[in-house]
């Protein structure tokens, strides 16, 4: 879960998660109000979430899996990652490069 590095204050998950639906680097702390931005580590760990229903759909495929079968299979992966992204947010008190 993310944690001011400011005032240290832990965010909880409904709180992340919408700071997560604004697409947004840069967020606000909900107890301080100071600006935090989403960490490198953490902005790589969250792409990984959108290259996943790729691979199962493809590893599905292979599987001669039914297309409704893919599509629940993708549907309750949707479901999972919305749940877990939050909780795999870190914030930084500075901005970081990607690379």
């Amino acid at each position: 879960m993310a944690t001011c590095q400011n005032c240290n204050h832990k965010w909880n998950w409904r709180t992340t998660f919408k700071q997560l639906l604004t697409f947004r680097n840069v967020l606000e702390c909900p107890h301080c109000d100071k600006q935090q931005y989403i960490s490198a580590k953490s902005q790589k760990r969250l792409s990984i979430y959108s290259f996943a229903p790729l691979i199962i759909w493809l590893i599905l495929s292979l599987f001669d899996f039914s297309f409704p079968s893919i599509v629940v299979a993708e549907l309750i992966f949707f479901i999972a990652a919305v749940i877990m992204m939050p909780l795999s947010y870190e914030v930084s008190s500075e901005e970081e490069p990607l690379w």
